[in-house]
């Protein structure tokens, strides 16, 4: 299955379990990529990314692209950005933290996706999107990994930090762990 066509089908199996969450399809375009590039997970989409269909262009984006900058990696070539859960949560038109029940099946969804993508490394930013990648069957164990380190599980390399929020990144030294798992990207690929 192309990835596309993936993200195109995936509303179908969210609306199997739940009808509340209003419609984010990725725009993904392979012939940019690299092959198998880094794939960042993050919580999930918000007002902003629902209204322009691309995962972090709020503020907690302008700190991701702060944070890649620093990696001399290149957002829109080398990294595939994605969510736990890939529709918008929310109570009272504000974003609110997707429950359980939606990250596990946001963790189906995800391990179909890395399936398809195959990605040289998996960043998972922040709690969400830790708790959701602990429901896929070989990879409960990262929820007990220390953060902003790297680790081998099951095939694959993965990442876990703190997601780049701008309430965690006015935190110096959580600004300064990103900064740094961030500067590690290249020699970990």
């Amino acid at each position: 299955m192309r990835l596309l066509d993936f993200y195109k089908s995936r509303k179908d199996e969210i609306k199997k379990h739940l009808n509340e969450n209003i419609d984010f399809t990725d725009v993904f375009d392979d012939t940019e990529k690299v092959k198998n590039p880094i794939m960042i997970i993050g919580e999930a989409p918000g007002k902003e990314e629902v209204k322009l269909k691309t995962p972090f262009v709020g503020k907690a984006g302008e700190n991701l692209n702060y944070l890649i900058s620093l990696s001399g990696l290149d957002r829109k070539k080398d990294f595939l950005i994605t969510n736990a859960f890939p529709f918008r949560t929310y109570k009272d038109n504000k974003n609110r933290t997707p429950t359980a029940k939606e990250l596990k099946i946001g963790a189906k969804l995800l391990e179909k996706e890395i399936e398809i993508v195959k990605p040289k490394l998996i960043l998972l930013l922040g709690n969400s999107s830790i708790r959701a990648f602990s429901y896929i069957s070989w990879a409960k164990e990262v929820k007990n990994l220390k953060k902003c380190g790297f680790y081998g599980i099951n095939r694959y390399k993965i990442g876990v930090c703190f997601h780049p929020s701008p309430l965690a990144f006015n935190r110096k030294n959580i600004k300064e762990q990103l900064e740094e798992f961030f500067k590690k990207l290249k020699e970990e690929i």
